[in-house]
Formats: structure tokens, sequence, C-alpha cells
């Protein structure tokens, strides 16, 4: 059995939010397993499109129950080397992205996600990532 943690991006929280069948059946697996971890940035990204005090109450207390990797000092000046690699490679990448794919790799863990950014990040940074 794979025990290997997998960090989810906010772009499969929000599609999971949303219903869509396929990332519920795999999420809900990975929660069940203990697989599934965030950190603060996603917890950010995911509050601040909160419909409604409910709501962000109820997203606050799901993501209270799952382990977050902290994004540490270690993790910073990492991510701004990584910024600054990028750059000089020609490929711009919104902040949040480069802290999220730092995180990942620094925690040695799968980046679950469905965004662009993070495949052009891989070769400058060894981040492992899955397009689900």
């Amino acid at each position: 059995m794979n025990s290997e943690r997998c960090l989810i991006d906010t772009t499969i929280w929000v599609l999971y939010f949303k219903g869509e069948r396929q990332l519920e059946d795999e999420i809900k697996s990975l929660i069940l397993k203990e697989r599934a971890a965030t950190c603060e940035i996603v917890i950010s990204e995911v509050l601040r499109g909160a419909r409604s005090q409910r709501e962000y109450s109820q997203l606050q207390a799901d993501f209270a129950a799952l382990p977050a990797f902290k994004i540490t000092n270690i993790i910073w000046e990492k991510s701004y080397r990584v910024g600054f690699k990028l750059r000089r490679t020609e490929i711009n990448v919104p902040l949040a992205d480069i802290l999220i794919a730092t995180v990942a790799s620094h925690y040695n863990c799968l980046l679950l996600h469905r965004d662009k950014h993070f495949p052009l990040m891989k070769g400058i940074m060894g981040l492992r990532e899955r397009e689900m």
C-alpha cells in the first residue's frame, strides 16, 4: 500500500468542492488513507473564495482536520531561489504556485493539481507532480 503524502493544490480542492465526481472519489480515498495534506497558502486561497461566513467556517473546519505542511523560513528561502531561477529561464509563474511547489518539494510529497504552471517548474526544482 502506498502511504505517500500528497499535497493537494487549490485547483483540485475547488473542483472537489464543486462536486467533480472523479476527483471526489480519489480525494476521499486519499483522506481516508491519511495521505491528503495541505499547507497555509492553499488554505488561504480556498478560504478567500468562500461565498458566505457559513461556507468559510465549514471549509476552515474541514482543512483543520487535515495535516498541514508548515511554510518555514527555509521554505521561503528556497522559494526565493526557485522564483529567481524560473525568471532567469523566462518561466513566469505566480508566487503562490512557486510557494506551493516549494512546499511539496521540501516535504518530498507528490503535488496533485490541475494547473499549467507546475509542470513548468518540474525540471527547475525536481518537483514531483501529477495532474488529476
